[in-house]
């Protein structure tokens, strides 16, 4: 009988010490700072436009891998799909805007 007494009282006294533990909130008078990760910084590499003209005598832009045709009125529009002849001669295959080959 003292077992089943001793085993009531520490299953008592475990229990009441566990539930204040429990309750026991963590008390701060300010919510934590979150902070976040820190971002990497990206370098853009910067892409000139180039003017040219082609052999026909139709001025374009190329800037990077985009080709544009400058009309008289100065609007600028994609180059059309295909094969196109600089003034020095030197060919230009563009598709949808892009230059597809050199």
């Amino acid at each position: 009988m003292n077992k089943l007494v001793l085993a009531a009282l520490v299953t008592s006294v475990s229990a009441v010490s566990f539930a204040a533990f429990a309750n026991e909130a963590p008390k701060t008078s300010e919510p934590a700072a979150v902070t976040a990760p820190a971002k990497e910084e990206v370098k853009k590499e910067e892409v000139k436009a180039v003017a040219g003209e082609l052999k026909d005598g139709t001025k374009i832009e190329i800037t990077g891998d985009k080709v544009e045709v400058i009309g008289k009125d100065g609007k600028k529009s994609p180059a059309p799909d295909g094969e196109h002849v600089l003034k020095d001669g030197s060919k230009l295959t563009t598709k949808g805007g892009l230059v597809v080959k050199k």
